[in-house]
């Protein structure tokens, strides 16, 4: 089941509903989550604006949601789907959440769409750090079409050459092949020859996330 949050809400207002869309107190907030009770309080006050990404990544873990706050005035979170086999014709698959738009090109602003619906993957994972994307834009042509589908597992380790998403501090999001430069610089490259490559300041980097299956376009 997928749950769609529709206020508008900065940290301020979106930490304390969270609680309460839990029913947890600070203190159990506390103890699912390794979030302190003072890290809440500072968000309620007011005294901070917002929380890190390893803090974020730590409530999005233990409470099975994704959190976007790409636009931090307009902070949403979808549960992440339980393991629902069902069969498509012989082939088992999982229904998994559709969560934005990632795009494959050069966007000067990156359109933010939120979807409500889930997408069936041949891919079968008990747990809930799975998600799916939409492809938008041509930079990755021959691999990815404008359309497709891709899912996402948080869990699978990243190697050069794999297909990643990756979601920037300043909101901007891209699908892309990973190279690691090790030297704080992350090489990402396209599979259309027209289209350049970027190279990214790891600290610009708010989430890298590895695909794992694809579901293309008719």
């Amino acid at each position: 089941m997928v749950s769609r949050m529709l206020a508008t809400m900065n940290w301020k207002e979106f930490l304390p509903f969270l609680l309460r869309e839990f029913r947890l107190s600070s203190s159990e907030f506390e103890s699912i989550t390794g979030v302190s009770n003072v890290t809440v309080s500072n968000i309620k006050s007011g005294r901070n604006k917002s929380l890190t990404q390893n803090t974020i990544s730590k409530i999005e873990d233990k409470l099975s949601i994704k959190i976007d706050d790409s636009d931090p005035e307009n902070i949403t979170f979808k549960k992440l789907s339980k393991l629902e086999i069902t069969f498509e014709g012989t082939i088992p698959v999982n229904q998994y959440p559709l969560l934005a738009t990632v795009y494959a090109g050069e966007p000067a602003l990156l359109e933010h769409e939120i979807f409500d619906e889930t997408v069936p993957f041949a891919y079968i994972k008990p747990g809930h750090k799975c998600f799916a994307l939409r492809v938008s834009g041509h930079s990755m042509d021959t691999t990815l079409k404008d359309g497709d589908l891709i899912l996402v597992d948080m869990d699978v380790p990243l190697a050069d050459g794999c297909l990643v998403a990756v979601k920037l501090k300043n909101g901007n999001q891209y699908i892309k092949r990973y190279y690691d430069t090790t030297y704080g610089i992350l090489k990402l490259t396209s599979d259309n020859s027209e289209y350049g490559v970027k190279l990214i300041d790891k600290q610009d980097i708010a989430a890298c996330h590895r695909v794992v299956s694809v579901s293309f376009a008719i």
